[in-house]
């Protein structure tokens, strides 16, 4: 009975040396690959960058579909979002909670991008009807962040919550047309790269460690059974 017990132990420790390698190796790799990027991926202002695209319509402002950043993030992770502006005309961006931005352009006519894609790009345009001329966006006080000119950036880091990024010539007037590129910055990725590398070897470590103590164990076993013969 006692031996039957001590083999199920040590299956059960196999078991769970293997699982610790499995995920050791995922959480290494994730690890490496955060390093890696953090190292080479990033332009020298520190952003992730993607390629700069045009959005233009013939209405008073672009919107987007809600964008939605979760609470679960945590303050210290949480990163920045930039996007490098420019155009022929002085041009207005800014970031504020959906439901405002909704409710700001209701009676203006404007378009919202939805079905973003960036590779290949493609944005599908919703137009919306309207009357009022809404003025100069800048004067609003809801904004979150905000730039006006011709160029760019505007940064913001990111909060939890609905929203949505709104461009607009800066006097409020039709046509709207502008060169749009996106960053991310992640300030602890590299910190979460190092701590992910450093647990998933001790998770290698330790599975190695089993792995010995079982290698040992089997071969008191077999000494001791030959002994006994």
């Amino acid at each position: 009975m006692q031996a039957e017990t001590h083999s199920e132990k040590r299956t059960g420790l196999t078991v769970g040396a293997w699982v610790a390698v499995v995920l050791g190796v995922l959480v290494l790799a994730a690890g490496v690959t955060a390093i890696w990027a953090d190292k080479s991926k990033r332009s020298d202002n520190g952003y992730f960058s993607a390629h700069a695209h045009r959005y233009q319509t013939d209405t008073r402002a672009i919107e987007t579909e809600n964008i939605t950043v979760g609470s679960y993030v945590p303050t210290w992770l949480a990163g920045k979002v930039r996007l490098d502006v420019s155009g022929g005309k002085p041009l207005f961006v800014g970031i504020a909670p959906k439901a405002t931005v909704d409710n700001y352009l209701a009676r203006v006519r404007h378009a919202e991008a939805t079905k973003l894609d960036l590779d290949p790009f493609r944005v599908t345009y919703v137009d919306h009807t309207g009357t009022v001329d809404p003025g100069r966006p800048a004067g609003e006080p809801f904004w979150a962040a905000a730039v006006s000119g011709t160029n760019g950036p505007l940064e913001w880091k990111l909060r939890s919550g609905n929203w949505s990024i709104v461009v607009m010539n800066a006097d409020g007037s039709p046509d709207v047309a502008a060169t749009i590129g996106v960053g991310v910055k992640v300030p602890a990725l590299l910190w979460a790269g190092i701590g992910l590398s450093l647990f998933g070897a001790a998770l290698l470590v330790a599975a190695g460690l089993i792995f010995a103590a079982r290698s040992r164990s089997y071969g008191r076993a077999a000494a001791g059974e030959t002994l006994a013969s």
